[in-house]
């Protein structure tokens, strides 16, 4: 939860923990200052109020409300929200957390954190805040809504298709893209907390819009319900192969982990560990949203465990600082379930933890798996007093060779000259004077087919598509190799649109990924970005953490450099078993677990 200083009206709680504060938004026309008054009110069902989720915005840069007759400063996109929610004749009582929660006394915070589940729960409704209508206009805003009023009122496919005819379909996708372009410039839609928000809710069925939280830009409402709709027509739905087109969230498909949302409230029923659930949100969510402050990568999904009571190592405490949090909570995942897939969720980028706990802000290929049980081969201590983990690992191969990574491109620049580019770097670094790559009669074809496998892996579902196509033919332009350049390829190679559409898909994954090749004469790539492996680094399994790792030297022990991939596993090489089944992780934990099985390892200690 963000914060900021300000003079707190707020009245202590009741010592019982059965009551919570909330405003009572007074009446008065939009331009009017804004005044308020603190309620305490019982929690419990039928209580009467609207919770508010929302976005902070900026803490320091504030304006003072009337809270009980005195001046009290909140963010500006809070103050807009409450122009537009106020009633021109009645008052309008509400739950805003930085409003009915003192913000000042850490121990009502820690308490009060704990409570947001029920306080969503238990509202008369949710009402979502996304901000006015900048940068669009209100008619452009209001069209967007009507777009998918219209469509998710088609509760069957005779409609869909008469919607389509009346509408024009080219006129329906542009509206798609419009949505596309609306969700984006809405910080709402990144925020950590808004999974718990909305999916403590009843699930959102389009036939009961009174259940679904509603969305409000400016004063235009939404059915937060609709967007599921819209969101299965166009991109979860098979139905017509329609599975292709882009997700109505930008970069990552949030609105598809909110739906997960509601899956994981389901999970208890299936008897899912308290730490396998909170292990599977955390690698669900954690990269996808934003968290202003660090702690709540933790505290923001405690409310989607359904645990009563919570294990004390997961009680919130906003007197400890991140990174003590993030230690506990890795601590606790490993301890009670021996899960070591979650150090892959690592981005490697926050120093002031050990390299085996993660920062979650990586989003790895490979999930956690729920109500799965660690393998007998895991070994895993803690070694508090000196912030190491113990494990047993499994040397594959040392770095000899470190390449190039892929740039991103500035406006002025080719795409087909920048990838040249970056092919004919990582071909003189990694394969001028050496031996041919394990597996492949070309370099450039182990190469190809690495970033090929490696995108595919890290779509969502694992549809191999215009991948294996790709992967059979490699760009002769790109490469010097003399067995290529004399070779003649079908019509798609020349068609140099056609390959700049395959290179912008691939820049979505590859750049700032280094490139580099090792003792065994495979060629790897860095998962995460803007890593560094050296010469002499090892490449590792970990017994119990499906994939690859870069380790390096330090102290009496090892660090974690970063996960990779490379072009083979044990001795069989992508090309050998192809691209879908290398990108399929039930054929993945298959390897590893028969190569934990069969090597007893080294143990070792992580710092």
């Amino acid at each position: 939860m963000e914060t900021f200083k300000g003079i707190s009206p707020h009245r202590p709680l009741n010592d019982s923990g059965k009551d919570i504060r909330i405003i009572k938004l007074l009446p008065n026309h939009r331009n009017a200052p804004i005044a308020c008054e603190l309620e305490h009110i019982a929690l419990e069902p039928g209580a009467d109020y609207e919770a508010l989720s929302y976005c902070w915005g900026d803490a320091s840069v504030t304006k003072s409300i009337l809270l009980d007759s005195k001046p009290y400063p909140i963010t500006l996109n809070l103050l807009d929200g409450l122009r537009y929610l106020r009633h021109e004749q009645h008052p309008r009582r509400l739950w805003v957390d930085s409003l009915c929660i003192n913000q000042m006394d850490v121990a009502e915070r820690n308490r009060e954190i704990l409570r947001m589940r029920d306080i969503y729960r238990l509202a008369s409704a949710v009402v979502i805040w996304l901000g006015d209508y900048r940068p669009f206009t209100r008619q452009h805003v209001e069209r967007i809504f009507d777009y998918v009023s219209r469509f998710a009122e088609c509760n069957t496919r005779e409609k869909e298709d008469e919607l389509i005819r009346d509408t024009g379909f080219d006129e329906l996708w542009h509206m798609q893209s419009q949505l596309h372009d609306f969700i984006r410039t809405r910080k709402w839609f990144q925020r950590m907390w808004i999974l718990q928000e909305v999916s403590v809710r009843p699930k959102p069925r389009v036939k009961d819009v009174s259940l679904s939280p509603n969305l409000i830009c400016g004063d235009l409402p939404l059915p937060f319900a609709y967007l599921r709709v819209v969101d299965e027509y166009w991109v979860t739905n098979t139905f017509d192969k329609r599975i292709c087109l882009p997700p109505i969230c930008p970069q990552m498909d949030r609105m598809k982990v909110i739906w997960y949302g509601h899956q994981a409230i389901a999970l208890k029923e299936q008897k899912a560990t308290v730490t396998q659930l909170l292990a599977w949100i955390l690698a669900l969510v954690a990269a996808r949203f934003h968290s202003t402050d660090q702690r709540d990568i933790v505290y923001a999904t405690l409310g989607l465990l359904n645990a009563d009571p919570l294990p004390v190592e997961l009680i919130p405490d906003y007197g400890k600082s991140p990174t003590e949090i993030l230690i506990e909570c890795a601590s606790f995942i490993i301890t009670q379930s021996r899960i070591l897939t979650i150090l892959q969720y690592n981005s490697m980028h926050t120093p002031e933890l050990p390299s085996w706990v993660p920062d979650w802000q990586h989003d790895s290929c490979c999930p956690i798996i729920l109500q799965a049980k660690a393998h007998s081969t895991t070994h895993v201590k803690i070694h508090k007093d000196i912030g190491a983990l113990e494990v047993d690992i499994i040397p594959l191969a040392e770095i000899c060779r470190v390449g190039p990574q892929l740039e991103h491109r500035v406006p002025s620049e080719g795409l087909i000259s920048t990838w040249s580019n970056f092919f004919m770097d990582a071909e003189e670094c990694l394969a001028k004077g050496q031996p041919a790559v394990s597996g492949y009669s070309s370099f450039g074809k182990a190469l190809w087919q690495l970033l090929l496998v490696f995108d595919l892996s890290r779509q969502d579902l694992h549809e191999p598509g215009w991948h294996l196509a790709a992967a059979e033919h490699v760009p002769p332009l790109f490469f010097r190799e003399k067995s290529l350049l004399g070779d003649s390829r079908p019509g798609w190679v020349q068609d140099i649109s056609y390959m700049e559409e395959i290179l912008a898909a691939l820049e979505a994954t590859i750049p700032r990924k280094k490139l580099f090749r090792c003792s065994d004469d495979s060629i790897g790539l860095t998962c995460q970005p803007n890593i560094e492996p050296n010469e002499g680094d090892f490449v590792c399994a970990i017994k119990g953490s499906y994939g690859e790792y870069l380790l390096r030297q330090f102290s009496d022990g090892l660090k974690i450099i970063g996960r990779c991939e490379r072009s083979k596993r044990g001795k069989v090489a992508i090309g050998d078993k192809g691209l879908h089944w290398w990108a399929e992780c039930t054929d993945m934990y298959e390897f590893y677990e028969a190569l934990w099985t069969i090597n007893e390892g080294y143990r070792v200690l992580i710092y």
